[in-house]
Order: structure tokens, then sequence, then C-alpha cells
């Protein structure tokens, strides 16, 4: 009997201690709390190693060691920029949808294996979807969050290449690409297309120092290329003048191909950031627009390429773009007030001796604008690029 008593009691204290310990774990828990992490409190966030403003990464806890890693935009709040008693027309600038980390994806999800260190948790791994490739780095603190993203794009007819411009004709609007067809307009007894009127003005009238449109653009912008990454880097100059050509930072513009459009992701907090404006500008035109804008900051800008038998690509805005943002516009050119100071303002770049032309070709087109508007079928306007070989 007493053999059978300290048997059971053997056995009893074994359970205890069994159950003692899966209390003991069922009471260890991640040591970072459910967090949406920003710039604001505590996100230092790396994308192919160079700082990403503006996004915001959602901290997850699964279990103690697994958490779901959420990357989005973080929303723009444009308020800042309008001078106080300013109307905005009624539309809202606060908590304004943004691009995703990733080009192409509004929200990224990274189911993540966790290795806790007292306070702090860590975690690497590699994610694939639909032929891209991240391989991201990171840790947590209930203070902070670091992450650190290396992005391989799909491999499209884009993706690794680089384009410069294509050369400036002579009296042509080369190498900007322009298509607009709209009923011709009242011009000097006759009438006029919109469409050579643009072509012959850019490629004729100085705007700078004496230097077309085109001419202008050829002397600060000398490569374009799509990185691997999704980044869109140029090579560029402040101006014509300058002798030596800088690369734009990395994570400013980004891009991802869809079907047979190429979305251009613009990252506005850190265009902003690198801005570093210092004081409210009047944006209320602007804000007139931002109806037509503002999806196009999270959905990016969607632009039309082409690639010609001769290698050269046209990538450009087309006529689902351009033809809202243009409508938005045409009450513009029906206040003349409005138009006499464009044309002042045209001609004051002008110059003396050009002055007199941009009266006589320039103002008829502006003050025809609502009507060209009206009854444009079709526009196009972007850039002929060249493929730059080594």
């Amino acid at each position: 009997m007493k053999k059978n008593l300290l048997y059971l009691f053997t056995v009893l204290c074994i359970l205890s201690f069994f159950t003692a310990c899966s209390d003991d774990d069922d009471d260890v828990k991640c040591p970072v709390e459910n967090t949406v992490f920003t710039d604001k409190n505590g996100l230092q966030l790396t994308y192919s190693g160079e700082a990403m403003l503006g996004k915001e990464v959602s901290f997850t806890s699964q279990s103690v060691d697994k958490a779901v890693l959420t990357l989005s935009g973080a929303s723009l709040d444009l308020s800042g920029l309008i001078p106080a008693g300013k109307s905005t027309n009624n539309t809202s600038t606060e908590g304004i949808a943004t691009a995703g980390v990733v080009p192409g994806e509004l929200t990224t999800t990274l189911n993540v294996d966790l290795l806790v260190e007292g306070e702090k948790v860590s975690f690497e791994g590699t994610d694939e979807k639909d032929g891209r490739v991240i391989n991201y780095k990171g840790e947590a603190t209930k203070d902070g969050l670091k992450l650190d993203l290396k992005v391989t794009m799909p491999k499209t007819d884009l993706v690794g290449t680089s384009w410069k411009l294509a050369p400036v004709g002579f009296m042509a609007a080369d190498p900007i690409h322009i298509v607009w067809n709209a009923d011709e307009f009242p011009f000097n007894g006759g009438t006029w297309d919109i469409q050579s009127a643009l072509l012959l003005t850019m490629g004729m009238a100085p705007i700078k120092d004496g230097m077309t449109v085109p001419q202008l653009l050829f002397g600060i912008l000398n490569e374009v290329t799509f990185l691997p990454d999704g980044n869109i880097q140029a090579k560029y100059k402040n101006t014509p003048a300058d002798t030596e050509w800088k690369e734009s930072p990395l994570n400013l513009a980004m891009y991802a191909v869809k079907g047979d459009k190429l979305y251009v992701y613009l990252n506005a907090n850190q265009i902003m950031a690198v801005a570093n404006k210092s004081r409210a500008a009047d944006l209320s035109f602007v804000m007139g627009l931002l109806k037509n804008i503002v999806p196009m900051l999270a959905e990016g800008v969607p632009l039309s390429y082409t690639t010609n038998e001769d290698g050269n690509t046209v990538v450009y805005l087309g006529k689902d773009v351009l033809l809202p943002l243009l409508q938005q516009i045409a009450p513009l050119f029906e206040d003349e007030q409005t138009v006499n100071s464009l044309v002042e303002l045209l001609k004051g770049s002008a110059g003396e001796e050009l002055g007199a032309l941009v009266d006589a070709f320039l103002k008829p087109v502006l003050v025809a604008m609502p009507d060209i508007i009206a009854t444009t079928t079709d526009i196009q306007i972007g850039l002929t690029l060249l493929p730059v070989t080594e």
C-alpha cells in the first residue's frame, strides 16, 4: 500500500512539473508588440542599400517565433503646403495614399521566422512572387524596426537597360514625341492644327538662354536606366552649363511593367524631403488637379511604350492620362487675364527679338485651347529614346 501511495505521489509530481513547464511556455510572448512602424516612430528602411522614406511596415506577431510584415506606402499630407485661408475646392489633402515599397505592389506581405534575443527579434529570408525576388534582413524592438531589402524585378525588355534621348533635329521637336489630334483652330486668317503648332514652336522658340525645349532637355538629361531592382536612375545636370553629369538618388522614382504599360511610381514623401521645401506655396491651382493626380501616387503613372524597328523606344503619356488633366485646366484659357499673363511670361523668356513671334504664333493657340481640348480625339506626349550600347 505504501508503495502504491509512493508511486501515485511520484506520478503527480511529474505531471505537476510538466504542467508548470507548459504554463511557462504559454506565458512566453514575442517581445515586440503589434505595431505599425513609420519614419516617425522608429522605422529604418533601406532599399538597395539606400534609405527609403515615406513608407510603413506593420509588424504582427503570430507566435513567439513567427510574424507577418506588411509593407506599404505611408499616407501623404499636403495640407502643410496650402497657405492659410486658401481654398482647395473641397479636395481633401490628408491621408492621400501613396505607392507601396516594392514597385507595382500596393502592399507586400512577408512571413518571417523570428530569432528572439531578449527584447529584440531578428529575421532574414527570401520571398518570391510572380518572378520578383525579395531578399530581406532586419530586426525589431518595441522602439523601432530596421529592414533592409534587396529586390530583383521580373525580367522584361526594359529591366537592366539604359536609354539616351534621340538627337535634336533641325527645326524639330526631337527628342520630344507629340501626337495631338483635334479640330483645327483659327490662325491669321486661316486655320492651323495644334500638333503642327506645338512641334514648330518647340523646335524654334527659345525658352532659356537661347535654347529651345529639346535643346534644353538634351543639355540636362544624359541617360535613363531601368535598374533591375525597380529603380529609375538618371544621369543629369542642373543646367546645361554644368561640366559633370550627376546620378539621381535611388528610391525617388521606380517602375513596373504590367502588360503593355510602364507604370512609374513617384515617392512623393521622399521627393519632398530631398527638395526640403522651406515655405508654403500657393497650390490652389494644383489642388484642382488632385482628383486626377492623387490615384497615380499609389497606382503609378501609366505610360505607354513602343519599340520601333530601328530600336528606338517611344515612352509617352496617352489620352487616358492627359485628356482628363487638360479638361481640368481648360477653363483657365477662357480667362483673358490668365492668357495675357502667360503670353507676357513667354515673351519675357523669348527676349525682345522673338517677343513679337509669341504674340503672332502662341497667343492664338492659347486663346483656342478650350476648343482644342474639347475636340481632342487622341493625344500623346513623351520622349523618343535610343538604347545605350557599350
